[in-house]
């Protein structure tokens, strides 16, 4: 994991770290909306590292890196646009599955019971930055969303869309959107080199030497490189359900309650080791009655 000096805003950790600080965060995701989408950006609530669980113990949540959503003003809180912004480093299977994915959980979460009223649904904006092209045209933004086959000028309008954003790209976008891709892919005073990125970098510098900031940095990453290396190791799944049946794995309890004692709930470890939610909130039991 690099050095918090040496981060930059395609680091999820770093990226979740400047979009949640209290200070700056609202005006840096204002700026970086602001510049991708091409349109003025007023009032934000974020919500970093946001953890939308499964429907059921055995199927699967998903983790928004950092979750904006639009008010309509600072008195109305009614969400009028949602936007979940992922930087994105690793090549997936499937791009267009995961995203429809992602699209269905996030729709869940807006929608009460009882609610037969689907204009209350906010305009969804799922934004995938990547430093490498999955469509290999060399755009900088593909916008991807509905239409009607049949009637191509239809407006279908079910408030949906899908960008992916390349750090490389060449076609297409503008000298903004270059300017602004460029420096998420190298954060440093030396990329900003327009009134948006200069902006965004004055914010990021003072978020980069706050003490409190660069201590939850290291902890923080050392646990998200620990959980990305649990998910990718094979037939761990075998001990799990060993687990399962018997108890609990000692050799992964003592992380898992560190997670806990370092605030991450139980629906997230849950998530991130693909543990039972059960398994999870025995172990959390535990701890409390060990106390």
């Amino acid at each position: 994991m690099k050095s918090i000096d040496d981060a930059d805003l395609m680091d999820d950790v770093f990226m979740n770290l400047v979009a949640s600080d209290p200070d700056v965060g609202k005006d840096v995701c204002r700026t970086l909306l602001s510049v991708l989408l091409q349109k003025k950006i007023d009032n934000v609530r974020i919500h970093a590292q946001r953890m939308i669980p499964g429907s059921g113990d055995k199927m699967r949540g998903i983790r928004l890196d950092v979750q904006i959503d639009e008010l309509v003003s600072k008195r109305d809180q009614k969400i009028v646009n949602m936007y979940d912004v992922e930087p994105h480093n690793r090549w997936e299977k499937s791009f267009e599955r995961m995203l429809r994915f992602r699209q269905a959980k996030i729709d869940s979460i807006n929608m009460t019971a009882g609610d037969n009223d689907f204009s209350h649904l906010p305009n969804l904006y799922i934004i995938l930055i990547t430093e490498f092209d999955v469509w290999g045209k060399d755009h900088m933004v593909y916008t991807i969303r509905n239409k009607c086959d049949e009637v191509p000028e239809l407006d279908y309008n079910d408030g949906l869309k899908f960008l992916y954003f390349n750090t490389k790209g060449k076609k297409g976008g503008s000298e903004s959107i270059r300017n602004m891709l460029k420096y998420m892919q190298d954060s440093k005073e030396s990329s900003a080199v327009d009134d948006a990125t200069r902006e965004l970098d004055k914010y990021v510098s003072n978020v980069r030497q706050n003490p409190e900031v660069r201590g939850n940095y290291m902890t923080f990453g050392d646990r998200i490189d620990w959980e990305k290396e649990m998910s990718r190791k094979e037939g761990l799944e075998e001990g799990r359900e060993e687990g399962r049946e018997e108890g609990r794995e000692e050799g992964h309890v003592d992380v898992i309650e560190d997670m806990l004692k370092n605030g991450k709930t139980v629906e997230m470890i849950a998530e991130f080791c693909n543990y039972p939610v059960e398994y999870v909130r025995k172990i959390e039991e535990q701890m409390r009655a060990n106390v």
